[in-house]
């Protein structure tokens, strides 16, 4: 079965988004046990910038 251009795109786009929210969730679980406190909104902004990379 092959896969069409919009369901490419449609998995593309869902990957990015999954793997956003599991960077994100990751960064505010793991970064207070290393003593770095940050607010919602800069991890977003660091998981928007890591994703760039």
């Amino acid at each position: 079965m092959k896969q069409s251009r919009l369901m490419s795109l449609v998995e593309s786009v869902a990957n990015v988004v999954v793997g956003y929210g599991v960077a994100v969730v990751t960064q505010i679980l793991i970064f207070p046990n290393f003593g770095l406190h940050t607010t919602l909104a800069q991890n977003l902004k660091m998981g928007a910038l890591h994703k760039r990379s």
